[in-house]
């Protein structure tokens, strides 16, 4: 059975678009599982140094601990960077890493006046983080066909609506006496809930991106 130039040309394009999705789930698998474990750690850690910190009623100058989040989290993804370029291993990037790099480049300026807005209106920047860093680990996902990415970021889009029920039940408890006598530990589990996201949607995905990457390379 022979083929028209067409349909050759049809099932070239077909095999470059599937090796072009293997590749860029594999570079995934081995550059961004160590990214997401970097901001999810350190997410995670910030979040809860911060909910003792409020719940327990410390200094406040603490707060400002928030800022280690930034900085942690710069300084280690310019180092994991500076390795992977140095890396003799490190492959070219396809068109499909650098539109998962660009959805995160937009996704982390597009932060940057949320944070600003959340300041201003007194809005809740859990949520708002929430609601951006889940979908720009879903849209990675359907780029390269990446469920794990894909379910971690619905999962994570979905817990934050805690947040707008949460503000419902403590307003609707403003008025009640129950409300003054709330433990703190009980007032910031917003922190424990920020926490929890971050754990399911960047931590237990970098854990399964790096087992992965371990695994091919020592195929």
């Amino acid at each position: 059975m022979t083929h028209t130039p067409r349909e050759l040309d049809e099932h070239r394009s077909i095999e470059i678009i599937s090796q072009m999705i293997t590749d860029t789930r594999s570079h995934i698998d081995r550059d961004s599982g160590r990214y997401f474990l970097l901001w999810g750690y350190t997410t995670v850690v910030v979040t809860l140094f911060e909910y003792i910190v409020m719940a327990c009623n410390l200094p406040l100058i603490l707060t400002w601990g928030w800022f280690a989040l930034p900085l942690i989290g710069g300084i280690g993804t310019y180092l994991l960077i500076r390795a992977s370029k140095q890396a003799k291993t490190r492959q070219p990037k396809s068109y499909l890493d650098r539109s998962v790099s660009a959805v995160w480049l937009t996704f982390g300026i597009s932060y940057l006046f949320i944070y600003i807005a959340a300041l201003v209106y007194h809005t809740n920047i859990f949520f708002l983080t929430a609601i951006l860093m889940g979908m720009g680990t879903v849209i990675s996902g359907i780029i390269c066909r990446h469920k794990v990415l894909t379910i971690s970021g619905i999962v994570g889009i979905t817990l934050s609506l805690f947040f707008p029920a949460r503000h419902l039940i403590l307003e609707s408890m403003s008025n009640h006496t129950l409300h003054n006598t709330m433990s703190p530990y009980l007032i910031y589990s917003d922190f424990i809930i920020f926490a929890l996201i971050f754990t399911i949607m960047m931590i237990i995905p970098g854990h399964i991106l790096n087992n992965r990457s371990r695994q091919t390379t020592n195929a």
